[in-house]
């Protein structure tokens, strides 16, 4: 039914390649959205089109209108979408260089300039915003020659690098799976002057409790609202969790640091979110906290 009310708005307007090519992408937005499809909106429109381009322009503040509403999310959480199947985990030498910059450092952004390490391709989390999930294909790699691929990084003497492990997937999911944990903090004790971060959703945190730790590693932890996490953060651990986790390892002595993206505007955030901080400050004081992003 969508296609053969398309066709019909293609030849009612004549309707270049492009110009269609915008309304099957608007038929595709709402649909994702939740939204009535086109034939709901053009036949309850009260306002007679006058021509192709009052009806394109209608169409497109129409769907400016639906971008700038606020989320809603409704008194329960989604469902949480059926499992994916279980990826195949492969350990391979590969010829992929394991570390780069952060795809936004130039030299006319504001950035933390953060050097990313890939120690793993691909996630078992199912976040909804993320693109981890079309990066890669189905199977989760990790690389064979890690410990000597971390070896051979070269840095400058007396200059400071902040490098970060969870471009590629998170980075404490894995826990210690092919001893990359062990092969990182051997980077981290060889390297002082970087700031090694892992950055994770998860509570996985057993390596951190059970080994000595470098002064220069901070864990750091993607925090959302209970809304956000339920909806769009699949698999996840959730607020409690996290919080939790971040506790017991800033109670080991070692750093712990909060990103608060993506920041969701959605029915609700602006009580929503002072409330995460509002548990942030009741669980640590702020010498435990090394540093807090938003997003």
């Amino acid at each position: 039914p969508q296609q053969a009310f398309l066709k019909y708005l293609a030849f009612t307007w004549r309707l270049t390649f492009q110009e269609f090519r915008q309304v099957v992408e608007a038929e595709r937005d709402l649909a994702i959205w939740g939204e009535p499809g086109l034939e709901t909106w053009y036949h309850g429109n009260s306002v007679r089109f006058t021509g192709k381009k009052d009806f394109l322009n209608s169409l497109l503040r129409y769907l400016h209108g639906l971008r700038n509403l606020e989320k809603e999310y409704g008194e329960k959480p989604f469902s949480r979408p059926k499992k994916r199947e279980k990826a195949q985990i492969v350990i391979q030498d590969t010829d992929k260089k394991i570390w780069g910059m952060c795809p936004v450092a130039s030299e006319k952004t504001v950035c933390c300039n953060l050097r990313t390490i890939d120690a793993v391709e691909n996630c078992i989390f199912g976040c909804s915003y993320c693109t981890i999930q079309t990066f890669y294909q189905d199977n989760i790699v990790f690389d064979d020659s890690f410990p000597e691929k971390l070896k051979s990084i070269e840095l400058e003497k007396g200059r400071f690098y902040h490098f970060g492990t969870g471009q590629s997937s998170d980075s404490l999911a894995w826990g210690n799976r092919n001893g990359n944990l062990d092969a990182l903090l051997e980077f981290a004790r060889r390297n002082p002057n970087i700031l090694l971060e892992f950055k994770t959703k998860s509570h996985n945190i057993d390596y951190f409790l059970q080994n000595d730790i470098p002064p220069n590693v901070v864990c750091s932890w993607s925090l959302n609202t209970p809304v956000v996490i339920a909806n769009e953060e699949h698999f996840t651990a959730d607020l409690q969790q996290r919080l939790n986790a971040a506790r017991q390892v800033a109670d080991r002595g070692i750093k712990v640091a909060f990103h608060f993206h993506p920041m969701v505007r959605y029915n609700g955030w602006k009580i929503d979110y002072p409330d995460i901080a509002a548990s942030v400050l009741k669980c640590f004081d702020p010498t435990d906290v090394l540093f807090i992003s938003f997003g």
